[in-house]
């Protein structure tokens, strides 16, 4: 038979799903809410159907579920330690086998007994404020809900995560999987096989010049990467020695708990990491001590394209982290480039800027500046009269463009330098110059007795109307 479930009951289960997986923080735990049997459906008679506006059927509890100790207890669930305490031995005294005679007083006692276990134990408190009742399953391990499910073999923790390597998730596709999975025949809870793992990417620096940068250049990248184990092949074994059964999830790559009103949490198994199968003791391989992955040096060859800028990525595909499990595709490499600054130019996007020091009498007259460009020093004539701050633009003198065909261009300003000193020669000819652009003879520079004003004696002086004022 088909199974079926209405939509109202298909978003629940979706919205259920996603909620729990954001609640225990990483991305291995599935949740199982479906069975193969539960699926297959019966028409039930109209006189016992007792629920028919539930669209959600859980998994039947594994066993009965524990209770609540703090209702056990009857004490609220932010109740000090010393407030637990006193409640237990109150209710430890009513309910005493040796002091009430009433039949259930035993189950009562050991109910009260037990619940306080719990909340007298710091560790155990926190575990089931944050678990609940799957805290108290004997095989629980907080260990496969934490952050240390992610880890890597014994000796190797931290694999997926050091190197600055970038987490690869298949969460989209996984969830879909469960979900159509399970209403196709209860494969919601099945585990990903180490092949279609993908190992993590790596982001290392490069640097590099500015012209370099600007034009392009083929540079040597050293990083350091997970690699499978060569001896081993990454298998992790001696030769002649073959995996076995995992024991602690006996072969089936996941670990299963009970959670609160009858629902299962599975999670992928912390020590075979869902392969279902571990390296025997002593079978291990004498290099990579049964992990089958080593942390090696590497280095590649990456083209820095024509125009890179600082700050840009660049992505080299596959020789990233190996998977820290099983076999399947690398990651990937990203270089991000630190350009350093010129001495000469100035940068923006595509243009580049350069400011040019001409002397005062090439401003004047005219004539030949050297100009550096990213190809060599070019000749260009400016006019004469250049006026200080004025621009000049040469096509085409800029940084390629990253996408698409052509140059920038390269902005010239020019800055007039004045002399500090003068020679005789020098100081007379530029006092017949000025006298010429202002019209005065020598007669009329030697005919003129008024001293002129410096800046030590350029003080006004008080009129004559002004002293007798005062007078």
């Amino acid at each position: 038979m088909s199974s079926r479930m209405t939509i109202k009951g298909f978003s629940t289960f979706i919205a259920f799903n996603s909620c729990a997986r954001q609640a225990l923080g990483t991305q291995s735990r599935t949740l199982c809410t479906y069975r193969s049997r539960c699926l297959q459906l019966k028409p039930v008679p109209p006189s016992k159907r007792i629920a028919d506006k539930r669209h959600l059927h859980a998994t039947a509890p594994c066993g009965a579920a524990a209770k609540n100790p703090y209702e056990v207890l009857g004490v609220k669930p932010d109740a000090t330690a010393a407030e637990i305490k006193k409640t237990y031995f109150a209710l430890a005294r009513k309910y005493h086998p040796d002091t009430n005679p009433d039949k259930g007083a035993r189950d009562k006692f050991v109910e009260i007994q037990d619940a306080y276990d719990v909340l007298k134990d710091e560790k155990k408190r926190a575990a089931y404020d944050q678990y609940g009742s799957a805290s108290q399953h004997p095989n629980f391990d907080p260990n496969a809900f934490g952050a240390g499910a992610g880890g890597g073999f014994g000796g190797f923790h931290g694999f997926g995560g050091s190197f600055g390597s970038r987490a690869s998730s298949n969460m989209g596709g996984d969830l879909f999987e469960e979900i159509f999975g399970a209403f196709a025949g209860g494969r919601g809870g099945r585990s990903r096989g180490p092949e279609n793992v993908r190992g993590s990417d790596i982001e290392t620096t490069l640097n590099v010049t500015f012209l370099e940068a600007c034009k392009g250049t083929k540079k040597q990248v050293s990083y350091t990467s997970i690699v499978d184990c060569e001896p081993c092949k990454g298998s992790g074994l001696k030769d002649g020695v073959k995996r076995t059964t995992c024991s602690s999830c006996g072969g089936s790559g996941t670990r299963t708990f009970s959670l609160d009103n009858g629902f299962q949490m599975a999670s992928t198994c912390n020590s075979c990491h869902g392969t279902g199968s571990t390296v025997p003791r002593g079978g291990e391989c004498k290099t990579c001590a049964g992990a089958g992955k080593l942390r090696s040096k590497q280095e590649v060859m990456v083209n820095v394209p024509v125009g890179a800028e600082e700050g840009m990525t660049i992505r080299v595909p596959g020789v990233g982290d190996s998977p820290v499990s099983g076999k399947g595709a690398k990651g990937d490499l990203y270089v991000r480039l630190n350009v350093s600054p010129s001495s000469t130019f100035q940068r923006q996007g595509a243009s580049l800027y350069y400011k040019a020091k001409i002397p005062f009498h090439r401003a004047l007259l005219g004539g030949i500046v050297r100009v550096p460009t990213l190809d060599g020093e070019v000749d260009v004539r400016i006019p004469g009269g250049t006026q200080q701050g004025e621009e000049m633009v040469l096509k085409g003198r800029g940084v390629s463009y990253l996408q698409g065909s052509g140059r920038g261009d390269l902005f010239v300003k020019f800055n007039l330098q004045l002399p500090r000193v003068l020679t005789k020669r020098q100081r007379e000819l530029l006092q017949a110059y000025a006298d010429d652009v202002e019209g005065v003879s020598k007669k009329d520079t030697k005919d003129s007795k008024e001293e002129p004003l410096s800046a030590d004696n350029d003080v006004p002086q008080k009129d004559d109307t002004t002293k007798r004022a005062t007078g």
